[in-house]
């Protein structure tokens, strides 16, 4: 969608477009043009303020139709002593890590994480425990007088070691494939195209349809369209039926992607 367009809006800091703000509201929509001082400037207060509210850092990125916090205390953080965290729509895992105290360096190793920008709604966090570091096993060395005796007998042991290699093989994992098909087999068979899967599918989500970015985009395209959630098939119609609205074809949406970096 076009989170990159608005994320260049905000930082361009233009001019805010419509009619004056309430500033006696509780909350305001972002709008076009809008920045963090500008939304502060209208409702007599602060970018200090407003990012304590908020949970955000002064400097933090505002989107166009996002709510924010305009009056009232700071959000007050989760509690200290929980030993896990459920993600919700719209965390992000510095969010998580403001809220218990911690950091996204620690939540990432507790968890895991290869990508600390990509959790999913849904998944439980571990906020508490010590890093695990695995340490590494001793080298053997065999003794210096001994070294005459090892080269006699080195044929012998080679030869046993022919016999395990056999049973190195593992059965392959299987696929995150369902009754009807792995992720990518559903999205072919319900209209989507190779093309479209490998040039906005995977850089957007990576093939995951419970993806969601820190900014609340879900889905396999990344949107906040009703179509970025629900089953493959749901996704998959919804994807091709952006295309065909907004591009006026399948490989239009394709060819505009991999020109501008985004859809």
């Amino acid at each position: 969608m076009n989170k990159h367009l608005m994320s260049a809006l905000a930082v361009a800091g233009l001019a805010t477009f419509g009619a004056s703000v309430d500033a006696s509201a509780d909350s305001y929509t972002v709008k076009g043009g809008d920045t963090l001082s500008s939304i502060a400037a209208a409702h007599g207060t602060t970018v200090s303020a407003l990012a304590s509210a908020n949970n955000m850092s002064q400097d933090g990125m505002i989107y166009q139709g996002e709510d924010i916090q305009v009056n009232g205390e700071a959000i007050a953080s989760a509690p200290v002593d929980a030993t896990t965290y459920t993600v919700k729509s719209g965390d992000t895992l510095a969010k998580i890590a403001q809220s218990h105290n911690t950091t996204v360096d620690k939540l990432a190793a507790l968890n895991n994480l290869a990508n600390p920008e990509m959790i999913y709604v849904g998944e439980v966090l571990q906020l508490q425990g010590e890093v695990q570091v695995q340490a590494t096993a001793p080298v053997q060395q065999a003794p210096v007088e001994q070294a005459a005796p090892v080269q006699q007998q080195a044929t012998a042991p080679v030869q046993q070691q022919a016999a395990p290699v056999q049973q190195a093989a593992a059965p392959k994992a299987t696929s995150t494939a369902s009754a009807s098909g792995s992720t990518y087999d559903q999205f072919i068979a319900n209209g989507g195209t190779a093309a479209m899967w490998n040039t906005i599918v995977m850089p957007e989500s990576e093939g995951n349809p419970n993806a969601v970015s820190p900014n609340g985009y879900r889905g396999l395209g990344q949107t906040k369209e009703g179509w970025g959630t629900g089953s493959v098939q749901q996704q998959t119609k919804g994807m091709v039926n952006y295309a065909n609205s907004r591009y006026g074809s399948v490989s239009n949406a394709v060819s505009f992607r991999q020109a501008n970096g985004w859809w």
